[in-house]
């Protein structure tokens, strides 16, 4: 099913629309492409996967958050956020990165994680019953998934890690409330965070982060660089 995927996207100039219309024309499955130099955002319709789209982009070296998407016919399906905290095991309480989860039609979820700071290698992720971070994992209750398996490994290099990809195993709305836990590995703990609804499709045109206060490009560029927000 063909949808519409809007990109919050760093540009400063015509040479970064032309470079982004360009790397964007070779992902297969894009039918239609809008950049708005103006708002610094990026509408995609067709059937290629957000996380295509957003590798295209970031291989640009330009920062890029997927905002929402929906049917190319209108309407909204469901978006949410989680900032990673590190847990009480850690001793103390930084962000360390954020996950988006959108919803891309009945069956499939958009997910996109981004963390810091933690050992390199491959850690664990996954979804857990409760939203109660007062004492972290044992008040996040047992693994929520479906299958009750991990989400995924996420491979951290150098300090930073990400992870994109679609999955039919859960929808945005069956999360919300619930936490996500990432092994931090050699530190004996772990990151964690709570599943907030966010704004979907044409919901937020907003560029400033009411949580760090500073802009989405920054932010996500202080992810990628490995830094804490």
């Amino acid at each position: 099913m063909p949808i519409k995927i809007q990109l919050a996207v760093d540009m400063t100039c015509q040479s970064c629309v032309d470079d982004i219309n360009s790397v964007l024309g070779t992902v297969p499955g894009i039918d239609k492409i809008d950049v708005s130099l103006d708002d610094k955002q990026v509408m995609v319709e067709g059937t290629a996967s957000p996380s295509s789209i957003l590798k295209a982009i970031k291989d640009t070296g330009r920062s890029a958050v997927v905002r929402g998407t929906g049917s190319s016919s209108g309407g909204n399906i469901g978006a949410a956020v989680c900032i990673f905290e590190e847990g009480s095991a850690m001793g103390s309480s930084a962000t360390r990165g954020l996950a988006r989860f959108v919803q891309i039609d009945e069956t499939t979820c958009f997910v996109d994680i981004s963390v810091s700071g933690i050992s390199d290698g491959a850690h664990g992720v996954a979804i857990h019953e409760c939203g109660d971070l007062s004492q972290v994992p044992e008040s996040c209750g047992g693994r929520w998934n479906p299958d009750a398996v991990e989400l995924d490994r996420l491979v951290v290099k150098d300090g930073w890690g990400d992870l994109a990809f679609e999955t039919d195993r859960f929808k945005v709305w069956e999360i919300i409330g619930r936490s996500v836990l990432i092994d931090a590995g050699d530190e004996g703990g772990v990151l964690a965070g709570v599943v907030a609804r966010s704004a979907g499709l044409f919901e937020n045109d907003k560029q400033i982060c009411a949580c760090s206060g500073k802009t989405l490009w920054t932010e996500q560029r202080l992810i990628d660089q490995g830094q804490r927000l």
